[in-house]
């Protein structure tokens, strides 16, 4: 029994219970071997079961990469007696759910931006919160929040696989509510409902949990009155976009809704807006301090000012709040060497994106070996592959530039002038960067956009026509990865759990801690990342590929190599890279650490194996790895962007669709088949001789669509697809008892030549989803989320419509005809 007085795994001494809760304990404990106070949640995984516990301890790893001063820092993660455990920075106060409503409602808005502040760093990592409320906000003795709990919340989706939804209805989003796929803005809602709750006194929603959360997804939240409570309009205004109901509606980071609760808070407080009245409130101290260390470890890092002083005879400790430590916006953005890049780089990185662990590490081995891939070849054959991995990195941050600036003729133009500079951007790039370029081929539209932008910038640089451009005239560089199954086929096989995430984590403690390791793996990495500032915020993901080539290289050197490196140390005194970074990592890296990552350097060597020739081989053009993938079963996966034709055409083994444009189905239409089906089911209760009045069918390529007028019809309409053997699709629509808004579209299908059919329908709670009737292999699927559709369509070779998202719009125009 684990309480009070208990010591896990020798080292962690429970002193007395804190609080417990839905996911566990909390306990005051003792570190022993570092003799330091510690909080430690002992959680209640075990009726988990293993999969979610594994995961569990994998997002446990991750936040334990969170260093911000609010953000609660995770110190440990670990196992005792089939009970895992959280070893936590222990904070000397109170929760915001007990504290709130003792505060002014100035001290309350200051608390909340650091809050916002929190979420917005932990976003720009791809961190999400899920379960953001009063009770997470820990404060210390001078009321800074921290925020607690990051990557707990999968104990409290275990069952969502199952239908239920878990979390706490009072400050969930409508999509959590509603069981859809989350990104970060779910938590900027959840922040709303703070904002919300400590404006008005009280939560907008009550009731049993299942009406709340259908309130959140469904119900406006009522009048907030703000200037009766003492706040102003535009904090009213703030308070409503974080609480809209589509996540696209809502603020676009939690940066952007720090610095106006700030400002409001200073104008409740009384204080005087820093540098005068007419003066913006700055984002950072004059003099921040840069921790290039805390910046690497982080990844997209910033760095942190001193802990301000409590005023010992202040009467409110919550107006402190405004002197305590803020995150400055030092972010690895802002420390490329070229003015240019870091403007790429801050457009890109503005809005936050959410990755798996599998999508860190995939994207980590494809960055580094865009660094480093070419200390694989003989020194004198390094130059052209050195050339044309820098214009990969170069060609992926100029295309998504493009497509996310605002002004694209602009940005086309800073794109060419980024190739024709030929500015070195590897080291500034990281995972976030690689996966919105691959964002930008979720769907048809998307990679039209993605096409025509990668003409624009050909034509607009020079270089890319001279020196980018393949016999075909395609700006083609060859590597350029398409989906995450293309860099799969670079990094190693191997499960990305727990004990590989901590072993990033170990590595970036070093990394903070040791210059002489950044400095020496920069080195290693080449000289344009040495010389760019950019290259100490690398994130762990990246640099651990790094320093995993570096051992895997010096493991496998020929004895010409080695001769080669005796000569230029011990004769020329050109110091080797390599070898100074064995010596640097087994100096400051523990020695367990050190043995896996030479083991893992061996996965490294067997999945180069594959793709790669004997390093001694004679230098091609293009690197041996890209001449492989351009020819044989990889080619369709993986090569240049430019791969594929400007009009896509179907090729001739996959299935067709019937017509490009969908059979479409509107309220008024499907209502005048309710009242048909409706009077024929009264004419048959008639009586006896009453006859069935006819009920028209639909045709629907070899099947037909139906109305039926269930029990259910004042809330929802029932449309059935028929014609299937032994089955019938069922979908629940908007209710078709009144024509509603006659014009608007409710169902759009797509008839395929093999007799497939794919549906996208508005559900009973106007949510657009899709059905794929698979005819070959009599398969039904249902789907929420546009991006699983695509990859069903392309794992099972069939065309896909190019309006499929938006059928069920306004903005939906016919493409003409039944092919183009």
């Amino acid at each position: 029994m684990i309480g009070p007085g208990s010591t896990l795994n020798d080292r962690f001494r429970l002193v007395t219970e804190l609080g417990r809760g839905g996911m566990g304990a909390v306990y005051s404990a003792t570190d022993e071997v570092l003799q330091r106070e510690v909080a430690i949640k002992v959680l209640k995984d075990q009726q988990a079961g293993e999969e979610v516990s594994k995961r569990l301890r994998l997002e446990a790893q991750i936040a334990a990469r969170l260093l911000h001063d609010n953000v609660v820092r995770i110190y440990d993660f670990g196992q005792a007696g089939g009970t895992s455990y959280l070893v936590m920075e222990k904070v000397d106060g109170t929760s915001y759910s007990r504290r709130w409503r003792e505060i002014t409602l100035g001290e309350r808005l200051m608390i909340l931006a650091g809050v916002a502040e929190a979420l917005d760093y932990a976003h720009h990592q791809g961190v999400i919160h899920r379960d953001v409320k009063p009770g997470n906000v820990l404060l210390t003795s001078t009321d800074v929040p921290k925020l607690s709990d990051f990557g707990l919340s999968l104990l409290a989706e275990n069952d969502e696989a199952a239908g239920i939804v878990r979390g706490t209805p009072n400050y969930m989003s409508p999509e959590q509510a509603k069981g859809q796929r989350l990104n970060y803005r779910t938590d900027l809602y959840s922040l709303g409902v703070m904002l919300y709750e400590s404006v008005a006194g009280a939560v907008p929603f009550t009731g049993t949990p299942v009406i709340v959360m259908a309130q959140h997804a469904n119900t406006p939240p009522p009048p907030l009155m703000a200037r009766e409570r003492g706040a102003s309009p535009e904090l009213e205004k703030l308070i409503l976009a974080l609480m809209a109901k589509r996540p696209e509606d809502r603020p676009a980071g939690g940066a952007a809704v720090a610095k106006i609760l700030r400002v409001e808070a200073r104008k409740l407080l009384g204080e005087a807006e820093p540098g005068g009245d007419d003066a913006a409130p700055p984002e950072e101290p004059v003099e921040p301090v840069v921790d290039l260390g805390a910046l690497a470890e982080l990844g997209e890092g910033r760095a942190v000012n001193p802990h301000a002083t409590a005023d010992a005879g202040a009467k409110r400790p919550a107006r402190r709040q405004d002197a305590a430590p803020r995150v400055a916006a030092a972010e690895a953005a802002d420390l490329a060497a070229s003015p240019l890049v870091r403007t790429m780089l801050r457009t890109i990185l503005a809005e936050p994106t959410s990755l798996t662990p599998e999508e860190r590490y995939l994207s980590g081995y494809y960055l580094a070996y865009l660094l480093v891939g070419s200390r694989r070849r003989p020194f004198y054959a390094r130059r052209k592959l050195e050339r044309l991995n820098a214009d990969r990195a170069r060609l992926i941050l100029a295309l998504t530039y493009a497509l996310t600036a605002q002004d694209s003729q602009a940005a086309v133009q800073e794109a060419a002038q980024l190739l024709d500079q030929k500015v070195e951007v590897r080291p500034a790039l990281n995972p976030v960067v690689l996966a919105k370029f691959l964002s930008w081929r979720d769907s048809p539209n998307r990679r039209r956009m993605l096409r025509q932008m990668r003409k624009a910038i050909q034509e607009a640089s020079s270089y890319a026509r001279e020196h980018m451009t393949d016999d075909k005239g395609v700006l083609n560089v060859g590597l350029i990865p398409r989906s995450a199954d293309d860099l799969r086929k670079i990094a190693p096989e191997r499960e990305v759990g727990d004990d590989l995430v901590e072993r990033w984590n170990r590595l970036a403690d070093a990394w903070r801690e040791h210059p002489e390791l950044r400095e020496t793996v920069l080195r290693y990495a080449g000289g344009a990342a040495y010389r760019d500032p950019s290259g100490a915020a690398m994130w762990p993901e990246v640099v651990y590929p790094l320093v995993e080539m570096a051992r895997w290289q010096r493991g496998r050197r020929s004895r010409l190599s080695d001769a080669w490196h005796f000569l230029a140390s011990r004769v020329l005194h050109l110091p080797d890279p390599g070898e100074k970074l064995h010596r640097i990592l087994t100096r400051h890296l523990a020695p367990r650490v050190v043995e896996q990552i030479d083991r893992s350097a061996v996965q490294l060597e067997r999945a180069l194996a594959r793709v790669e020739p004997d390093e001694e081989a004679a230098p091609e053009d293009q690197d041996s790895r890209a001449a492989r993938f351009a020819q044989g079963a990889e080619a369709s996966r993986i090569g240049a962007i430019a791969a594929e034709a400007d009009a896509e055409v179907v090729g001739g083994d996959q299935v067709a669709l019937v017509d490009v444009d969908p059979i479409r189905f509107l309220q008024g239409e499907l209502h005048e088949l309710w009242k048909e089906a409706a009077a024929s089911m009264q004419q048959a209760t008639g009586g006896p001789g009453a006859r069935p009045a006819g009920h028209r069918h639909t045709p629907l390529g070899p099947y037909r669509l139906t109305v039926v007028p269930s029990m259910r019809g004042a809330s929802a309409g029932q449309v059935v697809v028929q014609g299937m053997p032994s089955k019938q699709l069922e979908l629940l629509t908007p209710s078709l008892r009144t024509s509603g808004s006659r014009s608007r579209p409710i169902v759009a299908a797509w008839p395929y030549t093999d007799n497939s059919l794919l549906l996208a329908y508005q559900d009973f709670k106007s949510v657009q989803r899709f059905i794929l009737w698979d005819a070959p292999r009599a398969r039904q699927s249902t789907y929420t989320d546009p991006a699983e559709v695509y990859r069903e369509l392309e794992a099972q070779g069939m065309e896909i419509p190019e309006a499929m998202e938006t059928a069920l719009s306004k903005s939906f125009r016919p493409q003409g005809g039944r092919r183009r």
